[in-house]
C-alpha cells in the first residue's frame, strides 16, 4: 500500500506531527501533478479533479452535482497516481455549487496507521513543493565568488539551492533540492540528475552525503521520483526560469 518504502518511513508519532502541522492548512496540487480521484458513493463511482488536500481532508470537484450527496453522509474516496492507488473512508463535510459542476469537501476517516502514513505519503510531494519560499538576499550566505546563489525553504527542512553563473546574462548553473536528509543535484555541464543520502557517522563530522548508488531501484528510485513529483507542485515564489531548468532533469 505505501507509496514510498525506502524514505518517508514514518513512525506513528512523526505521522501525528504532520498530521497536526497540516490539519489546518489546504494544499493545492499543481495543475501538472498526476493525483486523481473517484468518488465512491454506493455503487456509484465518479471522477474528480483534487482542488486541494489537508492533513486529514481532500477537497474534489465533481463534474456535475451529486443528488446522492449529503452533508454528513458516508462515502470513499479513491486517490490514484501513477501506478499507486490508496481507497480511504470519508465523511462529506462541505458541498457547494460550482460554476463547472460541484465542490464537495470530504473528513478522511483513516482504518488504521498504515493508512493514515500512506496518505502523508502522499500528501508530501505537494506540502513539499508548495511550501517553499524565498530567502531574502540579505539572508543568503553568498561564499561562492564565481556564483550568486539563492534559496527556497520549506516543510521538513526541506531546501532547494540554486546557482547562477557570475557571466553574461547570469545563466543557470546547478541546483540542490533537500528534504529529510535526501538530495537530489544537478548541474547544466554534466545534465545529470544525482541522488544522495544524508547519512549518520562515528566521526565528529556527525552526517555525510553520500551518492546513492543501488541503480537495481529502491532508494535511488524513489528519491528521484520524490523530485518529479515535487516539481510541478512547486509555490509561485519559485521563479519560471527555475522551474524550467528543474524540468530539464525530471526526465
Amino acid at each position: 500500500m505505501l507509496l514510498f518504502r525506502r524514505i518517508f518511513n514514518f513512525e506513528k508519532a512523526k505521522v501525528e506531527q504532520l498530521a497536526d502541522l497540516r490539519l489546518n492548512q489546504r494544499y493545492a496540487p499543481g495543475a501538472a501533478f498526476p493525483l486523481q480521484a473517484r468518488l465512491i458513493d454506493g455503487t456509484i463511482e465518479t471522477g474528480a479533479r483534487v482542488e486541494n488536500i489537508s492533513g486529514n481532508g481532500v477537497g474534489l470537484l465533481l463534474p456535475t452535482p451529486h443528488a446522492g450527496l449529503t452533508e454528513g453522509g458516508s462515502v470513499k474516496v479513491r486517490l490514484l497516481l501513477a501506478d499507486f492507488q490508496l481507497t480511504l473512508a470519508a465523511r462529506v463535510a462541505q458541498m457547494r455549487a460550482a460554476d463547472r459542476g460541484q465542490r464537495c469537501g470530504l473528513s478522511l476517516q483513516f482504518g488504521d496507521f498504515l493508512e493514515q502514513k500512506t496518505f502523508h505519503q502522499l500528501l508530501h510531494p505537494v506540502a513539499i513543493g508548495q511550501s517553499l519560499k524565498a530567502v531574502p538576499p540579505e539572508r543568503v550566505v553568498q561564499n561562492e565568488p564565481q556564483f550568486i546563489k539563492q534559496v527556497f525553504r520549506g516543510e521538513e527542512h526541506s531546501a532547494l539551492t540554486v546557482w547562477l553563473d557570475k557571466s553574461f546574462g547570469t545563466p543557470l548553473h546547478s541546483f540542490e533540492f533537500e528534504t529529510n536528509d535526501y538530495f537530489c543535484r544537478a548541474d547544466a555541464k554534466l545534465g545529470l540528475l544525482e541522488a544522495y543520502v544524508r547519512e549518520s557517522t562515528d566521526s565528529h563530522k556527525g552526517k555525510l552525503s553520500n551518492p546513492v548508488f543501488d541503480t537495481s531501484g529502491g532508494l535511488n528510485d524513489e528519491i528521484r521520483q520524490l523530485f518529479r513529483w515535487i516539481l510541478p507542485n512547486l509555490s509561485r515564489e519559485v521563479p519560471d526560469d527555475v522551474r524550467a531548468f528543474l524540468q530539464r532533469f525530471a526526465t
